[in-house]
C-alpha cells in the first residue's frame, strides 16, 4: 500500500499551461455508471475561451430515461412523452444550439478532505465561479435546455457537469501527456457533477455577469428536505445493519403518510448501505440492554410497530403500543431521533457504536493488532509487548501507518420518468453508504506514546520552505499554535459518594500508554480529565463508549488541534480529488474511483481522499546567524535547535481552497500537525493507572519484592551453610 515515492506537482513539468472550464449537461445514467468520466462533454452551456460554432455537442435525442429505474423505459408512450416534453422547451433548445459564447472565470473550490466539523464523517465542498456573457442574458435558458435534453423536467434539481482541464505544454509548444495510452490527458482533467445552488447577476453595457454558487451533485442528499425526517424514529437492533433496515422502513411509512395527506404523489426512497469491509471491521454491538421492542428481527419490529403493509394505516403504531405488542425483547442498542436529527449523523452513530470501532479506540493496541491479523485480547499483555517491540512491527507500521475507519458517502438518483405533479419535482432515491476510510495512526495514539519511526518516509507529498534550497511550491505559511491546548480525558460525571472505582477499573483495564515522560520535547501533548463531550444518538450499555465519544469529538474537529497551519502553494491538481465528487451506487459492486487501498491515484495524479486521510510532510529551516569564522549561515560543526523548528513534521490536510483566475492557480492548504511524532521511542507498555491509584498494584509489587528478597536470603543461607562459612 505505502510507497516512499514523493509525488511532484505535474504542472511543474510544463513550460506553460492553460486552465479550461466547461459547463455542460449530463445524463442520469452517466452518473450511475460513471461513464461521464470518459464521455466528451455534451450540451455545452459555457466554456472559458468560448464554445465555437457547432461545438456545443447538442444531444440528438436517444433515450435519456434508459437505466433510470423506470418501468416504462422502452415504452413508446414514454418516448412520445419525452418528444412532447422537449418540444415545450424548443425555444430554450434553439438558444443552446446557437453556441452563444459564455466565459467561465474566477473559479474557487473549497473542499474538506477528511472528518470535519461541518459534516462530521462526510465531505463538504462549496464552489463559486463567474460566468461572463458579452451579449444577452441566456444562462438560465441554456441550463433549462441542457437539462431538458437529458431528461430532467425539474432543472433546479438537475445535475450539470463542470469539467476542469489543465492543458500543459513544454518549451516547444507540444502538449504534455500524463495519463495512459487510452487516456493520455486523464491526469490533468477533473469532471465534477454539480448542482447550482444560487445565481446572482448584474447587467450592464458590457453584458451580463453571473456569480454562481454550486455544490457537488451528491450534496443534494444533504439538503434539509432529505436529511431531516419529518417524523420521530424509534430504532432497536443488534447490529448496524438492523438500524439500516429499521430506519428505511420507517421513512417509507413517512412517505406513505404524506401521500395519504395529499402532500405528494410518489415516494422518495431511502437506502442505507454499509460496505462489507466496514461491517467486518465493526462487527456487532457488544452489550445487551433491555429494549421496549418485541420482535425477533428489526424488519418484524418495524412491521409490528408501524403496520405490516405500506398501505396500512400508519396510526397502527399507536394501537400496537397500547396493546403492548412492543415489550419484552432484549436488544443490544436502541436509538431515537426527531425531526431535528440529521439522518447522516444518526447513521454514522449507528456504525461507530459497533464493537470493532469502539475496541479500536478504547483498547487501541488490541484492536489495531487484531486488524493486522494478530489474535490478541486485552489479557495477552506479554504477547502485545512482544509484537509492539519487534523490528518487523516497527517496519510494518511505518509502511502501513493507516488504521481502518469509515466515512459517510451520499448521492441522489433521479427517476426521470416519475414527475410529481404536487411537489413539481422528480421522484428520487437518496442513498447513504458507510465506506471504508483509513486514518493515520498518529490520530489514535494518545499522550505519552511515541514510536521511534520515520513517518515522513512514506508521505507522498513533501514541502520544503525557507532555507532548504528546495522550495518550488510554497508561497506563504501562517502558523497558529495553541499553547493552552490539551486533550480531554473523559470521565463520567459521577457523585463522589458513588462507589465507582471498580467500574473505572473495568473501563480502563490494560489500556495502552507510553512510559516516556516527555515524548515530544518541543511540542508535548497534554491531557486533562473532563466531563464535556458530544452526544451519540445510538445508545448501548457498553462502558467503553466514553472513550469512543472522546475520539469522535477529536476526529471531527481537526482545526481545533494544538497546531494548525495555512500553507499557500502553487496550484496542484493532486488536491482536486476526483473521487470525493463521484456518485455512489446502491448496488453492492465496488464503483469507487481509483486504485483500491492506495493513498495516491497515479492515473489522475490526485489523492484518494475517499479512502485515506491526506497527509503531507513540511520541512522548515532557519539559520542561527552568520558564522564570523566560517562565513556561513549554518555551522557544519554544531546544529542548533532553531535550525530545525518544532513545527516541521507530518501534517493532516483538512481543507483545500483552490483559486483559479486569469491563468493563475493557487491553493491554500489548512493542515493540523500530527501528535506524538518524535520521541525516544521507549517501547509502549500496558499499564493501568486506576489500579495504581487505588493502591492495589503497589501492594502487589511490594508482595512480589518481599517474596523475591526472602528467596534470595534463603539461597544465600544455603550457600553459607554448605561452604562452611557459617557455623550452627
Amino acid at each position: 500500500m505505502a510507497s516512499s515515492i514523493k509525488e511532484i506537482n505535474p504542472l511543474h513539468k510544463a513550460a506553460t499551461y492553460n486552465t479550461i472550464f466547461t459547463l455542460s449537461g449530463v445524463r442520469e445514467q452517466e452518473l450511475r455508471d460513471h461513464t461521464f468520466l470518459k464521455n466528451a462533454p455534451h450540451d455545452i452551456i459555457a466554456r472559458s475561451g468560448g464554445i465555437g460554432e457547432g461545438e456545443a455537442n447538442i444531444s440528438s435525442g436517444g433515450d435519456p430515461f434508459a437505466g433510470t429505474g423506470g418501468s416504462n423505459a422502452d415504452d413508446k408512450i414514454v418516448r412520445d412523452a419525452y418528444k412532447d416534453f422537449t418540444g415545450r422547451y424548443s425555444d430554450s433548445i434553439s438558444i443552446l444550439k446557437r453556441s452563444h459564447d459564455m466565459f467561465i472565470e474566477n473559479v474557487n473550490i473549497l473542499s474538506t478532505v477528511g472528518p470535519n466539523a461541518e459534516r462530521n464523517l462526510a465531505n463538504f465542498t462549496k464552489m463559486e465561479f463567474e460566468v461572463h456573457e458579452p451579449f444577452g442574458i441566456t444562462l438560465i435558458e441554456k441550463v433549462r435546455a441542457a437539462t431538458a435534453l437529458n431528461g430532467f423536467r425539474d432543472y433546479q434539481d438537475a445535475p450539470l457537469l463542470l469539467t476542469i482541464e489543465f492543458k500543459a505544454f513544454d518549451e516547444h509548444g507540444r502538449r504534455l501527456m500524463y495519463g495512459t495510452a487510452g487516456a493520455p490527458y486523464q491526469g490533468l482533467v477533473r469532471k465534477i457533477p454539480i448542482l447550482i445552488a444560487r445565481v446572482d447577476f448584474d447587467v450592464s453595457e458590457g453584458g451580463a455577469k453571473y456569480n454562481v454558487v454550486a455544490v457537488p451533485y451528491i450534496d443534494l442528499a444533504f439538503d434539509d428536505r432529505f436529511k431531516f425526517p419529518r417524523t420521530s424514529l424509534l430504532v432497536a437492533g443488534d447490529k448496524a445493519e438492523d438500524w439500516c433496515l429499521d430506519v428505511a422502513k420507517q421513512l417509507d411509512i413517512q412517505m406513505q403518510q404524506e401521500i395519504d395527506e395529499n402532500k405528494r404523489q410518489f415516494k422518495d426512497k431511502y437506502i442505507f448501505k454499509i460496505d462489507p469491509e466496514v461491517i467486518k471491521n465493526g462487527q456487532d454491538y457488544k452489550s445487551q440492554r433491555s429494549s421496549t421492542y418485541n420482535t425477533s428481527t428489526p424488519e418484524q419490529h418495524a412491521n409490528l410497530a408501524y403496520g405490516q403493509q405500506v398501505g396500512d394505516n400508519y396510526k397502527q403504531r399507536a394501537t400496537n403500543d397500547k396493546q403492548g405488542l412492543v415489550t419484552g425483547r432484549q436488544y443490544k442498542a436502541t436509538a431515537k431521533a426527531d425531526s431535528f436529527t440529521a439522518l447522516t449523523k444518526f447513521f454514522e452513530d449507528a456504525v461507530r457504536q459497533s464493537f470493532g470501532y469502539i475496541q479500536l479506540v478504547q483498547n487501541f493496541w488490541v484492536g489495531y493488532l487484531n486488524s493486522l491479523g494478530h489474535t490478541v485480547t486485552k489479557d495477552d499483555t506479554d504477547k502485545i509487548r512482544s509484537v509492539i517491540r519487534s523490528k518487523e512491527f516497527q517496519e510494518r507500521i511505518a509502511k502501513e501507518p493507516f488504521v481502518p475507519w469509515f466515512k459517510i458517502k451520499a448521492t441522489v438518483q433521479t427517476n426521470t420518468e416519475n414527475f410529481d405533479n404536487i411537489t413539481k419535482m422528480h421522484q428520487k432515491t437518496i442513498i447513504y453508504r458507510a465506506m471504508p476510510y483509513k486514518i493515520h495512526i498518529l490520530k489514535l495514539i494518545g499522550p505519552g506514546m511515541s514510536l521511534d519511526t520515520d513517518w515522513s518516509k512514506y508521505i507522498r507529498k513533501e514541502y520544503n520552505y525557507l532555507y532548504t534550497g528546495e522550495n518550488v511550491d510554497v508561497q506563504g505559511l501562517r502558523i497558529n499554535y495553541k499553547t493552552a491546548y490539551y486533550m480531554r480525558n473523559l470521565r463520567e460525571a459521577k457523585d463522589t459518594t458513588e462507589a465507582g472505582i471498580f467500574e473505572d477499573i473495568k473501563q480502563t483495564l490494560l489500556e495502552a500508554f507510553g512510559q516516556e515522560k516527555d515524548p515530544e520535547p518541543t511540542l508535548p501533548l497534554r491531557q486533562y480529565p473532563s466531563i464535556l463531550k458530544g452526544r451519540s444518538l445510538v445508545s448501548t450499555t457498553n462502558a467503553e463508549n466514553l472513550k469512543a465519544q472522546e475520539f469522535y469529538d477529536y476526529l471531527t474537529n481537526p482545526e481545533a488541534d494544538m497546531m494548525r497551519i495555512e500553507l499557500e502553494i502553487l496550484g496542484d491538481p493532486a488536491y482536486i480529488c476526483q473521487d470525493i465528487y463521484m456518485p455512489v451506487s446502491d448496488a453492492d459492486k465496488d464503483l469507487r474511483f481509483g486504485e483500491k487501498d492506495e493513498v495516491f491515484n497515479t492515473q489522475s495524479h490526485s489523492f484518494n481522499a475517499d479512502q485515506f486521510m491526506p497527509c503531507i510532510n513540511l520541512i522548515y529551516r532557519l539559520p542561527d546567524d552568520i558564522d564570523e569564522l566560517e562565513g556561513t549561515m549554518f555551522s557544519g560543526k554544531q546544529k542548533f535547535r532553531d535550525e530545525n523548528l518544532f513545527f516541521s513534521g507530518i501534517y493532516q490536510v483538512v481543507k483545500v481552497d483552490s483559486k483559479m483566475d486569469n491563468g493563475q492557480f493557487l491553493q491554500t492548504l489548512t493542515c493540523v500537525r500530527m501528535n506524538n511524532q518524535t520521541g525516544e521511542g521507549v517501547p509502549v507498555q500496558l499499564i493501568n493507572s486506576v489500579f495504581k491509584s487505588s493502591g492495589k498494584l503497589a501492594d502487589q509489587e511490594n508482595d512480589n519484592e518481599k517474596k523475591k528478597n526472602l528467596k534470595s536470603n534463603n539461597e544465600e543461607l544455603v550457600k553459607d551453610l554448605t561452604s562452611g562459612r557459617l557455623e550452627i
